[in-house]
């Protein structure tokens, strides 16, 4: 029991830390902050612009009533990594995520192209919890979409999540928001 509490105070606090980021750049938009690609995301999402490097960028499906409170999201992170390629990086990044406690199972693992440039692709399931606003705690299944680019010495993370029974629904505008993704000269 106590392993459970940890991880779901873990968690909790990652997705604080992710909010509170958001909030404070969304609150500051003096600082200009410009990505070195360019991505679009459907209308009925928001998106926020976070920094230059570590977690770059944040979307979320909007609500659609006050009970869609499990929306889908991207998250994509930008890591310096000199000396690095795409098949070390990936390398890297998917021994984590199996080691990870929540990792379940793999769904596809391939090498595939967008706009020119090469991706490793990674969807697999994973546990998660939820945390409603009544505060009473859930067990969720969830598919995870990563997708891993390198370029002029940068690790590229793409991370798009869904609740397991909606990735027919999700994945495919998932895959159109990719098709979106390119990297500017």
């Amino acid at each position: 029991m106590m392993v459970i509490m940890k991880k779901l105070k873990i968690w909790q606090s990652f997705l604080i830390i992710v909010f509170m980021v958001i909030l404070s750049v969304s609150c500051n938009k003096d600082d200009e902050i410009a990505l070195d690609f360019d991505i679009t995301v459907p209308d009925n999402w928001t998106w926020f612009i976070l920094g230059n490097e570590g977690l770059v960028y944040s979307a979320q499906r909007n609500a659609e009533s006050t009970e869609d409170s499990l929306r889908e999201f991207l998250l994509i992170y930008k890591e310096p990594l000199p000396g690095y390629n795409l098949q070390l990086y990936y390398t890297q990044r998917k021994g984590a995520i199996m080691a990870s406690d929540f990792y379940v199972s793999t769904v596809v693992d391939d090498d595939t192209v967008y706009n020119g440039s090469a991706c490793k692709r990674f969807i697999y399931r994973e546990a998660g919890k939820y945390i409603s606003q009544s505060q009473d705690t859930f067990d969720v299944d969830l598919i995870t979409s990563d997708y891993l680019f390198f370029n002029k010495d940068n690790g590229y993370f793409l991370n798009f999540v869904t609740v397991d029974t909606l990735f027919d629904t999700y994945g495919p505008i998932f895959n159109d928001i990719m098709s979106t993704f390119q990297f500017k000269n």
